[in-house]
């Protein structure tokens, strides 16, 4: 594609210089924020060379980057809360642990939309969210004091569904702790680990990584864009649509296979119970849509629109389709505002599904990027 776009480009000035005077060629205008990066005589293949590197530019200095920062800032809260509750076991620092543990797991779900690169690296979700908990193997690792976060065998005894239990999974929390100091222990290394899971991300992304991501231009298999838009769709398939939504209500798999719904699955279970509604498990839901939307908008850390898919949409004439996906996650933040269960029918599940139709049937062809997945769930 790049060499099509070259050879036309190289074909259309020569036309141009031989006959200026028979018509004329409107130059392309540049994409906001950067007016002065083309040169009046700019081809078409330059032009979209340079909004690729403009939006991953904006990506990993406006998205990435700061929403891992941001899960750093609160998984340092949450150990700094969790090392007060050791010193003094009380109700009240229980109250500020599980205010901050809610703010952590909040920043968490913008993180794992990105799994790619430095998260799939650091294995960020399989040990920080996998759900539900196994709560006798949790048990299990805390009476033995043998524990290793970053193993396979404790990927259902980790992260935030551990933290979930152990905050509001027993009837009297303060007295659990208080009277069992291994319990006391596994959180604090708990949450130490994460923290460092955390810190490394940070560490990654700003460092070579951020370069690599930027100057990996193209759109093909292998390129950033590629590697994004293909990853954060098998997350969203994965996570979002089947873990967070499909395995409650009873649906798997690309083809919406049926199976036994089992309500107990939901994100944060034990705090959704003890709060007799799924409002945890849906806001939990909503900020991970929030990040996919983000990274469609180019969304940058003060709130505005920097340079983005959409625009590299616009720029195809495709507002009808650019229309149609702002549209369908505006659809699925009016069925998370709507109810108050991840169970009760399959609507809020059909309006997930609906994007991925759009990403996989709509939005890879128009950008001319090939799904990795192969999967034939966008049909």
């Amino acid at each position: 594609m790049v060499r099509a776009f070259l050879k036309f480009g190289l074909l259309s000035l020569l036309a141009v210089s031989i006959i200026v005077a028979s018509c004329t060629k409107e130059d392309p205008v540049p994409m906001e924020p950067d007016d002065d990066d083309l040169p009046v005589d700019t081809t078409d293949n330059e032009v979209v060379e340079v909004n690729i590197l403009n939006l991953l530019t904006n990506q990993v200095n406006e998205l990435i980057i700061p929403t891992c920062e941001n899960y750093q800032v609160k998984m340092n809260d949450l150990l700094s809360e969790v090392e007060g509750f050791v010193d003094n076991t009380d109700g009240t620092g229980l109250a500020s642990v599980k205010s901050a543990y809610l703010e952590a797991y909040l920043a968490y779900q913008a993180v794992a939309v990105h799994d790619y690169y430095a998260t799939a690296n650091v294995n960020l979700v399989n040990t920080t969210n996998l759900y539900p908990v196994d709560v006798n193997l949790l048990n299990e690792l805390i009476e033995n004091g043998s524990y290793n976060f970053n193993t396979t065998a404790q990927q259902r005894a980790n992260g935030f569904p551990a933290l979930d239990y152990m905050l509001y999974g027993v009837d009297d929390v303060v007295s659990t702790f208080s009277n069992d100091s291994k319990r006391v222990q596994f959180l604090l290394e708990l949450v130490n680990a994460m923290k460092d899971k955390a810190d490394s991300l940070v560490d990654r992304w700003t460092g070579n990584l951020k370069e690599n991501f930027i100057n990996n231009g193209g759109v093909e298999l292998g390129s950033s864009v590629s590697v994004q838009l293909n990853n954060i769709l098998i997350y969203y398939e994965d996570h979002i649509r089947g873990n967070k939504v499909g395995l409650p209500i009873g649906l798997s798999g690309p083809n919406d296979t049926p199976i036994d719904p089992d309500p107990t699955k939901i994100e944060a279970y034990y705090q959704a119970l003890q709060e007799g509604n799924n409002n945890i498990s849906l806001t939990l839901l909503r900020a991970a849509i929030e990040e996919m939307e983000d990274i469609y908008l180019g969304t940058t850390s003060s709130g505005e629109d920097g340079i983005s898919y959409e625009d590299l949409l616009l720029d195809k004439g495709q507002e009808s389709l650019d229309t149609d996906i702002k549209a369908q996650f505006q659809a699925i933040y009016d069925q998370i505002n709507s109810r108050s269960s991840i169970s009760g029918d399959e609507n809020l599940y059909n309006s997930i599904q609906a994007l991925v139709t759009l990403y996989k049937s709509d939005l890879f062809p128009v950008l001319n990027v090939q799904d990795a997945d192969g999967s034939n769930d966008g049909d």
